[in-house]
């Protein structure tokens, strides 16, 4: 009798022990398999069923996105954004958020995609699908007169470079000999103001944002030498949301075709962007 008890322990313990092995390894791949089923095309099921798609900006970089005299965000991007919200059947619903914390905040969900001009490169393509819609070059931006005569990217060499933080500015920057002191801003409200001090002697930013602080203020802010590396620019969204992508390109793709997008392009940079 105790020896049939023990044989029956035994094998109780056996079984417990292959049903607890297979819990660890079964589920393991079935978890990860029903998490990308969950996220792959839900998002844009959700943004159809509130009616409104969350998009994070940087409201310190215009004329792409910023606030004006009253604070009401507007800009090249906010307006395109509104486009091709339109375009899904929804409202546009925006997230000011600061650009050193943009990416982490997609990947939290805190917003559904970041319009915000962000040049699409290789690492962010690690973490992150793109839409692109625009190509943007870096540009020269130096005090009015341009008085350290600093014509190409090689003649900031040797002097205080501003850069907002986490862009493809800084990159660039990054990649120059010789540069006496690399300061990094959360915003270039920051940056120009510094540059309009001589807290920094040049500043590497995109075109649009350059050119716009020239024409703002001619008297203090001008632009040296021609654009250079140019590249292009998207709508993040997160890994996986395969029908939101697709969805957004063709909102894009619409409004290059019926015009929309160049009227919008008039609007901010005086000229027709989709045909560079």
């Amino acid at each position: 009798m105790k020896k049939a008890f023990k044989f029956v322990l035994i094998l109780m313990v056996a079984l417990m022990a292959t049903a607890c092995g297979a819990k660890q390894d079964i589920p393991e791949a079935a978890g990860k398999a029903a998490e990308k089923s969950a996220t792959n095309g839900n998002t844009l099921e959700e943004i159809k069923k509130k009616g409104e798609i969350t998009i994070a900006v940087d409201d310190t970089f215009p004329p792409m996105n910023y606030r004006n005299d009253k604070n009401e965000l507007v800009g090249f991007d906010i307006d395109l954004a509104k486009a091709v919200s339109e375009e899904l059947g929804v409202k546009a619903n925006f997230i000011p958020t600061a650009w050193d914390g943009i990416l982490p905040g997609l990947d939290a969900k805190r917003y559904d995609i970041i319009m915000s001009s962000m040049g699409i490169t290789e690492e962010r393509k690690q973490k992150v699908d793109f839409v692109e819609y625009l190509r943007l070059g870096q540009i020269l931006a130096v005090q009015s007169g341009n008085p350290l005569n600093i014509r190409t990217k090689e003649d900031l060499s040797g002097k205080k470079v501003g850069v907002q933080m986490g862009s493809t500015s800084e990159s660039a920057a990054r990649e120059i000999d010789g540069v006496k002191e690399l300061k990094a801003y959360n915003g270039y409200t920051d940056v120009f103001n510094d540059l309009a001090l001589g807290r920094v002697e040049g500043v590497i930013v995109a075109e649009a944002v350059g050119r716009y602080y020239k024409t703002l203020k001619p008297k203090v802010f001008d632009v040296a030498g021609d654009p250079f590396l140019k590249m292009p620019v998207g709508i993040a969204v997160r890994k996986d949301d395969d029908s939101l992508e697709k969805a957004l390109n063709d909102a894009v793709q619409k409004l290059k075709e019926d015009g929309t997008f160049s009227k919008i392009s008039n609007k901010w940079f005086g000229e027709d962007v989709t045909r560079q």
